[in-house]
């Protein structure tokens, strides 16, 4: 009996020291909460104050780690609001910018931190330039733009946001969705320089499905201070859409002045080379917004891939034309509509701009001297100066992505092709059934006086070609 009474006992003890060590657990992490509703701080000039809130439920200090160099920063915590003051423009050893931490402890003593950005920049609101493409021309900016809306004008219900890539790791970051807007922020690199680019942000819905993406063009180029106007009074941009530079005197001009690719209809880019003569039909480097490689998926249209449902949900899958489908991405349900004379809500050009007419390079002609004698010298010119002899202006020859591949080419018709061509995309439609309209022009590397140029081609609406805005 007195076995069976200590058997009990003993049992009651560990069933209560077992009670105990499980009651405990919940008190393992820490009781308050710290956070930023917006974690980044953007002070306007050198020497400048800033201030943020921050969210602190039963936290009853605070402690500030990790403050960039010649950073200045408080935090009230009756308030909720953190103060940041830049250093000042003489100061030669201070950060410009940089991410700091803010401790908050509990009542236990228990810790739970939170970090936010601060830089030297600018807040940036670009909801009245609703478009599917938004030119960011700042560095260690902030901004913002309405996720709410599609193209130029249609509702859609925006439920969180992703970066789908980014041709620079990590150039876009902080990205957000509170209330409707979505709010990102453009890094410049180690030294503060800005780093020309491009990124795609897609929309989800509540059931986790793309419903919209939006090009961003990281870019120092103007195209409202920076345009020619032609005879017939069309207002061009001066490089391509994507691009960041727009010119040939060196193979790093010539990189940088390819733009985006874009199926005829999609609003959607498909991201560059990765050389300047298009060698190995690589792509470009994309990275997602954990800074790890992300890739391109090609697929042939059909009945359940080749529709603007799916273009829209798989915003990176270039969709092969197929004969089926007369090449053209969309495999039954064919619209002439997707671009027009006025800017549809597929057009990929920024706000102000769109696809131009089928008829806008009727008048041009090549402008360089490209006589016999000058061939060899033209292989590495990768492009023309087209004029209409009031404008002249360079247009990349930045060749194509095919409609049966997608992998990007850029040699000539010549019996041993060598680069390069153009192709640029108008809003028109071929005069083949399901074709579209684009510029064609090319060099002749056996004699460049019998080089090409087509102000309106008949193209498979699968290729991807380049697109050159023109003003609305």
């Amino acid at each position: 009996m007195k076995k069976l009474v200590c058997r009990f006992l003993c049992l009651g003890i560990v069933l209560a020291v077992s009670m105990n060590l499980v009651g405990c657990s919940d008190d393992d992490g820490p009781v308050g909460t710290l956070y930023f509703p917006r974690d980044v701080c953007m002070v306007d000039k050198p020497g400048g104050t800033a201030s943020v809130e921050f969210t602190a439920v039963n936290i009853v200090k605070l402690n500030i780690t990790d403050t960039p160099e010649g950073w200045t920063v408080t935090a009230d915590l009756q308030t909720s609001r953190m103060t940041v003051t830049a250093p000042a423009s003489d100061d030669s050893d201070a950060e410009t910018g940089g991410v700091l931490t803010l401790v908050g402890y509990d009542t236990d003593g228990k810790t739970v931190s939170a970090d936010l950005r601060v830089g030297i920049g600018r807040t940036v609101d670009l909801t009245g330039r609703t478009a599917n493409c938004y030119i960011a021309n700042y560095a260690n900016a902030y901004y913002t733009f309405d996720g709410t809306v599609k193209g130029n004008g249609e509702k859609i219900p925006t439920a969180r946001v992703e970066l789908m890539w980014g041709s620079t790791s990590h150039m876009i970051e902080n990205l957000t969705l509170d209330d409707g807007r979505v709010s990102f922020f453009v890094a410049a690199d180690k030294k503060g320089e800005f780093i020309e680019g491009n990124a795609l942000i897609a929309a989800f819905d509540a059931q986790d499905k793309v419903v919209w993406s939006w090009h961003v063009w990281v870019t120092q180029y103007d195209p409202s201070a920076e345009s020619v106007t032609s005879a017939a009074g069309d207002v061009f941009m001066t490089r391509n859409l994507g691009a960041g530079a727009g010119g040939n005197a060196t193979e790093d001009d010539i990189y940088l002045s390819y733009g985006l690719y874009y199926q005829w209809g999609r609003p959607t880019p498909m991201i560059g080379p990765a050389y300047y003569n298009c060698a190995f039909a690589e792509d470009h480097k994309m990275y997602n917004i954990n800074g790890r490689l992300t890739y391109l998926d090609y697929v042939e249209s059909t009945p359940e891939t080749g529709t603007m449902e799916y273009a829209i949900a798989y915003p990176m899958s270039f969709i092969l034309g197929v004969e089926e489908s007369g090449y053209d991405w969309l495999y039954s349900d064919h619209d002439n509509e997707l671009w027009g004379a006025v800017k549809t809500v597929y057009d990929p050009c920024p706000k102000g701009w769109k696809v131009p007419d089928k008829d806008v390079y009727a008048d041009f002609m090549i402008g360089d001297d490209h006589d016999q004698e000058q061939t060899e010298a033209l292989r590495e010119a990768y492009g023309w100066n087209l004029t209409d002899g009031t404008m002249t202006s360079f247009f990349l020859g930045g060749g194509r992505r095919p409609y049966l591949t997608g992998l990007i080419q850029n040699v000539n018709s010549n019996a041993d092709a060598q680069p390069w061509i153009g192709c640029y995309w108008t809003s028109g439609l071929g005069t083949d059934e399901l074709s579209a309209s684009g510029l064609y022009f090319s060099l002749d590397t056996d004699d460049a006086a019998s080089s090409e140029f087509v102000p309106a081609r008949n193209y498979q609406r699968a290729n991807g070609l380049q697109v050159r805005c023109v003003r609305e």
